[in-house]
């Protein structure tokens, strides 16, 4: 048996060799024989211990068996532990009745049978077993109760937070694509754009921004990570953009001062990588500046690869620096520019395989014949079909710009 299965007995007697005679005759209940010297001993180790059953001689010397089982029965702990008193005298009725008195359960007369002795104390071992496995049980029972109270109210809080949590990113969401452009009309061209975020709200940003020279300003960035605090500084990207386009035409000039600004009030806890052009409609011609973007193309009605727009400067919002423009760029009647984040170049199907931007340029050329819009539609759905419908892990942004075959 298990020593943490045993019940202790508490065998009580003033005389070793009459605990050396309990303990031959109880000894093959397999139980712990616990045996003490006097009344006092017995309370002292009833402090700290639960037993099934106290066999105590009642005449002991300083305290006795009945005042020591009065001491017991007044304590909490031990008030409901049986006690079988042992007398070597003949019982009377007025012994028996105090002993009942006290708390005792029964008496036994030395010299006792042992048969008797053992199936008593077997029948207050197996109760004192029952009683202990109905308190683990409560103890399981009420442990089981609390942690479910537990797991139900927080339960309800994390479905509180998740709601609250959605109502305010879809609230985000809503606000962040109200900043994203309108389609634009300009003479001679077509323009599509869209993004495609990975959480509610997201890091990347395209933008149509009226130039004081009368071109247009083309934007496509995309701010370090995603979700909320990413889209906070796509917010600032933007209004800074905006601010400075009301003012100046010149590019590098407006990209200079806008990471001027970002150094200033985001520090380096993001950048922004940013592709910056000027269209001309009228001269049909592209003035870009990039800083550290993913790099832009200009294909031929054909569909080969004219222009390589690679980044001019280092992202946004590192340090001070100039960003300096690219030359004038021509566009012929049938030409394409194709502007993007990397979030669609370097998307990975369930193979390990990447995107990369020889199969984006093959899915533009295979839709050069759509327009502008659809274009940037196609990209997105061959990306989420080599993806498999995974969940996305980056922004998707791209704008296409079609120059009419009749310009």
């Amino acid at each position: 048996m298990d020593p943490e299965d045993k019940a202790d007995i508490l065998l009580v007697d003033d005389q070793p060799a009459n605990l050396l005679a309990l303990e031959a005759v109880l000894e093959g209940l397999g139980q712990n024989l616990v045996k003490v010297n006097s009344g006092t001993e017995a309370l002292r180790y009833l402090l700290d211990h639960d037993v099934a059953l106290i066999l105590m001689d009642i005449k002991m010397p300083g305290m006795d068996g009945y005042e020591a089982a009065s001491l017991i029965q007044d304590r909490e702990r031990s008030r409901h532990t049986p006690i079988i008193f042992l007398t070597g005298y003949e019982r009377t009725d007025a012994q028996m009745f105090k002993g009942y008195s006290v708390g005792a359960v029964d008496f036994l007369t030395k010299p006792f049978v042992p048969e008797v002795l053992r199936s008593k104390v077997a029948v207050f071992v197996d109760l004192f077993r029952k009683r202990e496995e109905v308190k683990r049980q409560a103890e399981v029972l009420r442990e089981m109760e609390r942690r479910e109270h537990e797991r139900q109210l927080q339960e309800a809080t994390q479905r509180f937070e998740a709601e609250n949590l959605r109502r305010e990113m879809q609230l985000a969401r809503e606000i962040q694509q109200k900043l994203f452009p309108a389609p634009v009309d300009v003479p001679g061209v077509d323009i599509g754009g869209a993004c495609y975020p990975a959480d509610a709200t997201g890091g990347d940003y395209f933008d149509y921004i009226p130039l004081t020279d009368n071109s247009l300003g083309l934007v496509i960035g995309d701010v370090s990570g995603h979700g909320i605090g990413a889209a906070l500084v796509m917010a600032a990207t933007r209004a800074y953009l905006h601010a400075l386009a009301m003012s100046y035409a010149d590019l590098e000039q407006i990209l200079t001062l806008t990471n001027r600004a970002l150094v200033a009030d985001v520090g380096q806890s993001h950048f922004v990588t940013l592709l910056l052009a000027s269209l001309n409609p009228r001269t049909r011609s592209l003035v870009y500046t990039s800083a550290g973007h993913s790099p832009g193309y200009v294909l031929s009605a054909a569909g080969e690869v004219k222009e390589v727009l690679r980044s001019t400067a280092t992202p946004l919002g590192i340090m001070d620096g100039q960003f300096p423009a690219s030359p004038a760029i021509g566009l012929a009647p049938g030409d394409l520019v194709f502007l993007f984040t990397d979030g669609l170049v370097e998307s990975w199907a369930p193979d390990g395989t990447q995107f990369e931007g020889e199969r984006a340029l093959t899915v533009v050329r295979a839709n050069h014949h759509r327009t502008a819009q659809e274009i940037v539609v196609a990209l997105f759905e061959a990306v989420r079909t080599f993806a498999d419908q995974q969940p996305q892990l980056d922004d998707i942004t791209a704008i296409v710009i079609k120059v009419n075959a009749a310009a």
